[in-house]
């Protein structure tokens, strides 16, 4: 009832969106937007939803306004609430790649979050580091007490500039915000020791590279994976397929991958 109420008209537009209601979800977006100017997040729901040009990746407003109000809940609604087993598939898919007895590793988490990642894989690696672009993820993460440091940064950025190099890159739930992947495959290849992995989850798509979905992430098919990571000088060497979390009580299904660079890449 009340026109000026951002809340109102973000919350509408959310109910309408889960509704699947894409007319009356963009009226509410456009509403909010009207009252918030420039709000990223509402500019990529309206992108996601047809209603603006679809950009190739997430921008770095939206990442960070989106995951700075969801840290408070975020491992329990995730966990919880929505089934979220991706650190665990990545860990087992890991562990199948490298077999048993094998050295501990220096792996780092992009995009680490709360460090649901970073504490699963702690039976298997010597020393964590961990970025996230959201500060208050970055906070709980260096809460848990089991990074060397936590970064505040965009992911391809500090990937060009770090100094390190790691055994192991994980990356859960991240290329979800990216749709051209190029350039954080590349950072990958770059910081890999040879012979290194790089895990990955990714929402499933069967055609195509990748596409921005409603839900306002971004899907990826298994063949543009593939090529990715080859120009980048890794090579796939595991694939599973599976149920990455639910979503309004509907499976959310994706791939697990784990690539490996290759030697002199």
């Amino acid at each position: 009832l009340d026109v000026e109420n951002a809340d109102a008209a973000w919350w509408l537009g959310d109910h309408w969106h889960s509704e699947g209601n894409t007319s009356e979800a963009l009226k509410q977006f456009r509403r909010y937007l009207r009252l918030c100017p420039g709000d990223p997040e509402a500019l990529h729901m309206i992108s996601a939803l047809g209603g603006r040009p679809k950009p190739r990746r997430a921008s770095d407003g939206y990442v960070r306004d989106h995951f700075d109000a969801f840290a408070e809940d975020f491992d329990e609604t995730l966990v919880r609430d929505l089934k979220y087993q991706v650190p665990k598939l990545l860990y087992e898919s890991v562990r199948q790649v490298r077999g048993p007895r094998r050295p501990r590793m220096d792996m780092l988490d992009v995009g680490c979050g709360t460090g649901l990642v970073g504490a699963r894989f702690r039976p298997v690696i010597r020393k964590l580091w961990g970025v996230d672009l959201s500060t208050e993820m970055a906070k709980l993460a260096r809460a848990r007490g089991i990074y060397e440091t936590v970064a505040v940064s965009e992911i391809t950025t500090y990937l060009k500039k770090t100094r390190r190099t790691f055994d192991l890159v994980a990356a859960a739930d991240v290329l979800i915000y990216f749709g051209d992947l190029a350039a954080m495959f590349r950072g990958v290849g770059r910081v890999l020791r040879p012979g290194g992995l790089f895990a990955v989850s990714a929402e499933a798509q069967r055609t195509g590279d990748f596409r921005l979905t409603d839900s306002g992430r971004y899907a990826h098919s298994l063949a543009y994976l593939r090529r990715v990571g080859e120009s980048a000088g890794l090579s796939l060497v595991r694939h599973r397929p599976g149920r990455l979390r639910f979503e309004l009580d509907k499976p959310v299904m994706g791939h697990i991958v784990v690539l490996a660079r290759r030697e002199g890449a």
